[in-house]
């Protein structure tokens, strides 16, 4: 191992929409920050790719609104469901989503919190994290394969849904059997007059397709390409010899009378897919000693409520105003009262939306429910609408 790196202030493990936004307004508030992610930019990750409408405000407290709105984001004002019969219900998402591939939004973000003044470093994957006298020890290794520990009075992991380090850690959720599959592809429209009403149709509008045992979602991006992202059971997954992307759409076909002719009106706009497996939406815990969590690394909402991202960028608004009132230099006090103030921070602001999306996708996840929903919503358009006020943030 390399000699250690200076002493950092904070370090945030994680270069997504989580980690970067925080590292971006903390060191435009001036504090010493060391942003660390163990991709490289442009890479792309499974998502739907939907940043709900109070996202833009979010970013705008970031600083980098008018740079993703550059990126020419789908602008959607709809969301469309479907029951597995093919019955559908629209609801008015109560102001402008966008639809934009995370490939291009978290290299503007990361790229953002580089430009306000973060050390920002690509291809650095954190293989430990240890506690010290003054804070915690990182074990980095870099891209040529060398390694350096990193000392830090704060570290925030913003790393994702899962990571080798939640083991390290001992996290408790980790003994969670989750019991769901995702899966994501890019696609266009076939050039034929069923690809181009399938434009149509999307142009404004987010499609959610139930069926048993699952549920896809298809939106636009930039460039006019479509997103879709699939959510599948065990219980579906297991009739399934290998869950490739052309058996799973075999098998969603026969399941929903909705999305058969969307898929065949789709040809891939690229080789593979995307898939994590074990996707679990429990709550994980926000602090740990003198580690904080924030995004996904602190707590998912299920995909169909369409807020992951939003929410992403909330946490990392409300953990940097927190951070920005510590003294310098920090005390261990200072740390411990900080982790207690973001445990109570995070339970008030998202712990009622992630009880609600678990049990929204527990339920929507059977077709009869699914059924209900959708004819419910269709005849009483102000459930739906409570529905979507209710997964949002109250401001």
């Amino acid at each position: 191992m390399t000699a250690p790196m200076n002493p950092r202030e904070i370090a945030v493990i994680g270069g997504g929409i989580a980690g970067s936004a925080l590292a971006a307004l903390l060191a435009g508030a001036g504090r010493d920050v060391l942003l660390l992610e163990k991709d490289a930019f442009p890479r792309d990750k499974l998502c739907g790719e939907f940043l709900s409408a109070e996202s833009s405000k979010l970013l705008d407290r970031v600083g980098c609104l008018q740079e993703v709105l550059a990126l020419g984001p789908a602008r959607i004002t709809q969301a469309r469901f479907f029951s597995a019969s093919g019955r559908d219900a629209v609801l008015d998402l109560q102001g402008e989503a966008l639809g934009l591939s995370r490939r291009s939004l978290d290299e503007a973000l990361f790229g953002h919190a580089a430009r306000r003044g973060a050390c920002a470093r690509q291809r650095a994957r954190v293989c430990r994290i240890e506690k010290i006298q003054d804070g915690s020890r990182l074990e980095v290794e870099w891209e040529d394969g060398g390694r350096t520990s990193v000392d830090a009075r704060l570290v925030v992991a913003a790393y994702g849904r899962r990571s080798p380090l939640d083991a390290r850690l001992a996290r408790p959720f980790l003994q969670e059997a989750a019991s769901t599959l995702g899966l994501k592809r890019h696609h266009r429209p076939v050039d034929t007059e069923s690809g181009r009403r399938l434009l149509r149709e999307l142009t404004g509008r987010v499609e959610i397709h139930l069926f048993e045992g699952g549920y896809c979602g298809l939106s636009l991006v930039e460039g006019g390409i479509v997103n879709v992202c699939l959510l599948l059971t065990n219980r579906l997954l297991r009739g399934l010899a290998v869950p490739r992307w052309d058996e799973v759409c075999a098998a969603v076909r026969g399941r929903s009378a909705s999305l058969g002719g969307r898929l065949a009106a789709l040809i891939p706009a690229e080789t593979g897919f995307h898939s994590v497996a074990g996707l679990g939406f429990s709550p994980k815990g926000t602090s740990l000693g003198e580690v904080l969590f924030v995004g996904d690394a602190a707590g998912m909402i299920a995909p169909l409520c369409g807020d992951g991202q939003a929410m992403a960028l909330e946490s990392a608004v409300l953990l940097a105003d927190a951070v920005k009132s510590l003294p310098r230099p920090v005390g261990e006090g200072d740390i411990a009262a900080l982790s207690q103030e973001w445990d109570r921070t995070w339970r008030k602001r998202f712990a009622d939306r992630l009880r609600l999306g678990r049990f929204l996708q527990f339920a929507l996840l059977r077709a009869a429910a699914g059924e209900t929903a959708v004819r419910l919503i269709s005849r009483v358009p102000r459930l739906g609408t409570a529905l979507v006020r209710a997964t949002r943030s109250p401001a």
